[in-house]
């Protein structure tokens, strides 16, 4: 297979807890991850020659010593790709297995179609080097188990592990050993550095992700939550085990209020008032006709639950009607 296109999902999440900053400089988390259906495109090739300069000098390439160069393509001008690109780091990763394996010397080509709204806590980098991982996984045949690659992406970034498993469980391109894994999920649990992933029932709705015209410093909400007074926090073992009551025959369950007083995220306490235009873009979200709203990660951006498909595209369209980056999209199961 000369080359094969990896869907790079967005996540959200339904809950985030935050503890004391630890010696490690990390927070110590508790959150619950969803998967929705809004996706960038990672193709990814592989050139079995010796390495060689690109003509190509919008792409990175970088000579590994002799044996792989990578080259890392976007359709966003803005992003960079060289080593700052988790993409990039991704296949740096892979091709040091590929070494220890004998795979033949050559190069790495990875075009990222990004749709993905950049910085605005979706983990939309994340999800560009989980794909890397599972497509060069796949290229060569390496057969490494869900759990190696969960491993691997824990080295490029806390969500890149859930990314990984969310990406097993949606993507048609991934092979089926890894579908049938136990841990490939749409929906997880996230605990310590946010590496440590329990399978959860995943939610089935529509939804709508929209950004504000800024991004947010993902370092600086965690530095300003640390001086923060948290007012409501989740109780994600009730959450769990609310999602887990309420699943359907097909495995998924439809949000209710009974969920939605567990879908808090504590970042909001700072992020909110940091950023006010997050909070109006939140009561946006409701006037367009949204049954819930959340900010996601650490924002900017923000997730509404709709009734269905007609009331979510009618709620995006109204929102890019003032300015902002609005979808509508639905989970994966």
């Amino acid at each position: 297979m000369p080359e094969v296109t990896i869907r790079s999902y967005v996540k959200i999440n339904l809950s985030i807890d935050v503890g004391p900053r630890q010696e490690n400089g990390f927070h110590a988390v508790d959150m619950v991850m969803q998967q929705l259906a809004f996706h960038d495109d990672v193709k990814v090739e592989y050139v079995p020659e010796a390495p060689g300069r690109s003509e190509d000098p919008g792409a990175a390439l970088c000579d590994m010593g002799g044996s792989f160069d990578i080259e890392v393509r976007t359709n966003r001008y803005y992003l960079p790709t060289d080593r700052r690109n988790l993409a990039y780091q991704a296949a740096e990763l892979m091709a040091e297995i590929a070494e220890e394996r004998g795979i033949s010397p050559g190069r790495i080509l990875i075009d990222i179609k990004k749709r993905i709204p950049v910085a605005g806590g979706l983990a939309g980098g994340s999800g560009n080097g989980a794909a890397v991982l599972h497509a060069l996984n796949i290229l060569w045949d390496l057969q490494l188990s869900l759990k190696e690659l969960m491993d691997l992406g824990a080295k490029l970034g806390s969500d890149v592990p859930f990314c990984v498993i969310g990406q097993a469980r949606a993507d048609k391109n991934i092979p089926e050993y890894l579908k049938e894994d136990k841990m490939a999920s749409s929906c997880a649990r996230a605990t310590g550095r946010g590496t440590e992933l329990e399978k959860v029932v995943p939610l089935k709705c529509w939804m709508v992700i929209a950004k504000p015209k800024f991004s947010v410093s993902t370092a600086e909400v965690y530095k300003g939550i640390d001086e923060t007074e948290i007012g409501e926090r989740p109780d994600n073992d009730r959450l769990v085990k609310a999602l887990t009551e309420a699943a359907g025959e097909d495995g998924a369950c439809v949000p209710s209020e009974k969920l939605y007083r567990d879908f808090v995220n504590v970042l909001e306490e700072y992020t909110l008032k940091a950023y006010p235009e997050v909070a109006e873009l939140k009561e946006k979200m409701k006037e367009a006709g949204a049954c819930f709203t959340l900010m996601s990660g650490s924002g900017p951006t923000v997730f509404g639950i709709f009734s269905g498909i007609k009331a979510a595209e009618s709620a995006s369209k109204e929102i890019q009607k003032t300015g902002l980056e609005a979808y509508w999209t639905r989970t994966t199961l």
